[in-house]
């Protein structure tokens, strides 16, 4: 059944995962803790406009070489998460609104994390393929819709929005600027690189700590 675009329905809500939903950035942490190498050099590349997303997720990557097992209990140990994603899940369940989880961090780690709050079935996750090897995590991203997009992120607003649906996206860092400036109602986490990009740039986004206010704004904007 098609919708009219003005129902709620003909919305979809992306969310970012790393310092969005958690509270830890599980990647930043993983490098952080066990990456051989200066991973940030590819950040700071990045910020340059000298690699892409994929290219600097990739040699970080690399630069990992601990065994799975590891890295999961590591972040379940230590990873915290925002106040009421599952009463995101919920609204969108209700609305029929599709929600999905889109990120450049560890997929095996993701999935775990995801299954650990009963989430796993119910919000779609996209990420590129993350594989231990004894040479490093080798990452494969999954090929892109849209011969326009920078990465899978704005590529999924791209899609979404070719769909017909208005996107509800929310991230915190650098790499969620492109798909934000596409998306149709923006979400920084409050004091985020994002969110501070954002005013640097003009770019109108709301800043949440919590994802009621996320509900709240849906509830009352989209119509």
């Amino acid at each position: 059944m098609i919708h009219d675009e003005r129902e709620p329905r003909s919305l979809a809500v992306l969310c970012d995962f790393d310092g969005t939903i958690t509270l830890t950035d599980t990647f930043a942490y993983i490098l952080k803790k066990y990456a051989h190498g200066d991973w940030q050099q590819y950040d700071r590349q990045y910020e340059r406009g000298e690699l892409t997303l994929q290219d600097v997720v990739r040699k970080q990557g690399m630069m990992i070489r601990t065994p799975e097992m590891v890295l999961v209990a590591e972040m379940e140990r230590v990873t915290g998460f925002r106040p009421n994603f599952d009463k995101l899940i919920t609204y969108c369940r209700t609305n029929k609104t599709p929600i999905a989880v889109v990120s450049a961090g560890l997929e095996f780690v993701i999935n775990h994390l995801l299954r650990m709050k009963g989430w796993n079935h119910i919000v779609k996750l996209y990420a590129a393929k993350a594989e231990t090897t004894p040479d490093g995590i080798r990452l494969t991203f999954p090929r892109l819709r849209d011969k326009t997009s920078l990465d899978l992120k704005d590529d999924l607003v791209r899609f979404h929005q070719s769909k017909g649906r208005r996107v509800a996206y929310v991230g915190d860092g650098r790499w969620d600027l492109p798909a934000l400036k596409l998306a149709n109602y923006r979400f920084a986490v409050k004091g985020s690189t994002l969110a501070n990009l954002c005013r640097q740039q003009n770019i109108p986004a709301r800043e949440i700590s919590d994802f009621r206010e996320v509900i709240v704004t849906l509830q009352y904007d989209v119509v």
